[in-house]
């Protein structure tokens, strides 16, 4: 059982396991649980035969066994309804199920993974979870932490989706500037990997060279908004760097007014001009005052 807040990448952990498992040559089946409303969820996951139920007209294999020899993947497993949870309960039990309206039972041989955001163990007390299931799920249970409480993975993450996405983009092999990683390591992301990856695909669309910088990512991309806090990695930060980069996105992002650049950074224009001057940009082409 995979747990973690949203967007932390519990999806890529999901399929990083299948895919470094002997069964990488199966099947990797994912459902999201709260994506399927009720009344379908339980079609989805076991099938059905001709006539279970208004408009089932043919057989339907369902995902368990799409799964067999693989791995079944249930994100947002704390959305599945109370009914269903007897049910998931029971095949992994007995390793067999029928599907909706059959009388033959199925044998399979799936590995499941879940995955969640939710307090599981809050909801088993309220009634919302089944204790049985929980217990059955969670054999190994792993936590997820938070993007902002691992700075570290922030660059490998970076490059990795910026050559993914221009791949996918139809965009020459690019790379993100050393000022760049420090301004993405810098901030908090509250949307964890999930924000770090649409911000990054915001970038390479909009780029114009082959090296994603500080301004190609935004101001945005390197405060806390709104917090007024910077988040510190555990091997610290070259301040200069940061500002530097906060300077040029500024730049870049006012087409180099340095009265409506200093007003984003919030500086006096005397204090923005006097940085430009110590990073050599004050003979900048087009620095307009």
């Amino acid at each position: 059982m995979l747990q973690g807040e949203s967007g932390t990448g519990k999806g890529l952990v999901a399929r990083a396991i299948h895919e470094e498992s002997e069964r990488a040559d199966k099947a990797f089946v994912p459902i999201t649980c709260s994506a399927v409303p009720d009344n379908l969820l339980e079609s989805e996951l076991f099938g059905h035969e001709p006539g279970a139920f208004t408009d089932a007209r043919k057989r339907k294999m369902g995902l368990l066994e799409a799964a067999d020899g693989g791995t079944l993947f249930l994100d947002e497993i704390g959305d599945m309804p109370p009914g269903l949870q007897a049910k998931l309960l029971g095949v992994l039990e007995e390793r067999r199920f029928r599907r909706v309206g059959g009388l033959k039972e199925i044998e399979v041989d799936v590995r499941v993974i879940s995955a969640t955001h939710r307090d599981l163990e809050t909801m088993v007390k309220e009634g919302r979870f089944r204790a049985d299931l929980l217990y059955r799920l969670r054999v190994i249970p792993i936590h997820i932490p938070p993007l902002r409480d691992r700075p570290d993975d922030i660059p490998v993450l970076a490059q990795h989706f910026v050559t993914e996405l221009a791949a996918g983009w139809g965009r020459p092999t690019m790379r993100v500037a050393d000022a760049a990683l420090a301004a993405l390591r810098s901030r908090n992301w509250p949307g964890n990997v999930r924000e770090l990856r649409n911000a990054l695909e915001r970038a390479v669309i909009l780029a114009s060279g082959d090296e994603l910088d500080a301004g190609a990512l935004g101001v945005e991309a390197a405060a806390a908004r709104g917090t007024g806090v910077v988040a510190l990695p555990p091997e610290g930060v070259v301040v200069d760097d940061i500002v530097d980069g906060l300077v040029r996105a500024a730049l870049d992002r006012t087409h180099d007014n340095q009265s409506a650049a200093a007003r984003l950074l919030g500086l006096s224009r005397d204090q923005l001009r006097y940085r430009m001057q110590k990073m050599g940009l004050l003979s900048r082409a087009g620095a307009a005052p």
